[in-house]
């Protein structure tokens, strides 16, 4: 699979942790080989929404559940992107490009993954025989014709496939600091009317969840997975890769402060999915095809 990268465009004056793709396959010559027990990824950098409804489910996620803004919901050539602050991690909203048919939809396609220093994560990718795509920096043009590079993609194809897009992605700003901004603009509004603390957990579906589980493992590391299946990597969500009857990302799974808080907001503002013991869904038009589901914070 080729995915299609590279779409995403930063404001450079934000400086924000935006959305980016890579595509081709390739290596880089002149990395130095890494040790073997080397950690590769830092944590899940930012989660990929694409709806037909972009503009609405923008605004469900910043406005109505008030989660601080990465950077805006703004057109770039053809397509919009912006992106939110969940705790721990960015979730991107894309303009779906496929035919518009009348009906709402959405789905996470993928997630983006930051590695430790690039090219002695990809040293050591190749030391463990684990394929990449060729890096594909962004490079931004100013309006004085300066070019800057912002980011560098590199794809994942033995954990990608049609239905679910897995990449490193690299900043040439400072990204903890941005996290740790957001962060304490979800703290001062407490979370907002849901109580969000972070998010938990991506949720990776598979036909093949033994082989998958393997392939993933060979990424992450020397992090070793759960008698079930979840690694925990880094400050941002853990990975569960999960049995499933077709290929993609089943879902995303969100901490809160108050599961009644929140599913009393819910109910008022018509956005209840579904119920069953210890956590809801969010519902609604802009959600439908993407399960987000709220459990109570541990300890909470």
């Amino acid at each position: 699979m080729q995915p299609q990268l590279g779409r995403t465009i930063l404001l450079l004056s934000l400086l924000s942790t935006a959305g980016c793709r890579d595509s081709g396959h390739g290596s880089l010559p002149e990395a130095e080989a890494a040790s073997p027990t080397r950690v590769v990824v830092r944590q899940v950098d930012h989660i990929l929404i694409e709806s037909s409804e972009a503009e609405h489910l923008f605004s469900l996620l910043a406005d109505t559940l008030q989660l601080p803004v990465a950077w805006p919901m703004s057109e770039f050539g053809g397509f919009a992107s912006g992106g939110v602050a969940v705790g721990n991690v960015n979730v991107e909203v894309l303009r779906s490009s496929a035919p518009n048919s009348g009906a709402a939809s959405s789905r996470i396609t993928g997630f983006a993954l930051e590695p430790e220093p690039l090219m002695e994560s990809l040293a050591e990718l190749r030391e463990r025989g684990i394929p990449y795509g060729r890096p594909a920096p962004f490079r931004f043009r100013g309006p004085d014709g300066s070019t800057t590079t912002l980011w560098t993609t590199v794809g994942l194809p033995s954990i990608s496939n049609d239905a679910a897009e897995i990449f490193f992605c690299v900043y040439e700003h400072d990204v903890g600091a941005s996290r740790g901004r957001w962060l304490a603009q979800l703290r001062a509004r407490n979370g907002g009317p849901l109580s969000v603390r972070s998010v938990r957990e991506v949720v990776y579906g598979a036909v093949d969840a033994s082989g998958t589980r393997h392939q993933w493992q060979a990424l992450l590391s020397p992090v070793e997975a759960s008698s079930t299946g979840v690694w925990s990597v880094g400050g941002g969500p853990a990975i569960r890769v999960a049995q499933a009857s077709e290929n993609g990302i089943l879902g995303v799974v969100i901490s809160v402060d108050s599961l009644h808080r929140a599913r009393q907001f819910l109910v008022e503002r018509g956005l209840l999915g579904t119920e069953s013991p210890g956590e809801i869904t969010l519902g609604g038009r802009a959600l439908r095809g993407v399960s987000i589901r709220l459990v109570q914070e541990k300890g909470a």
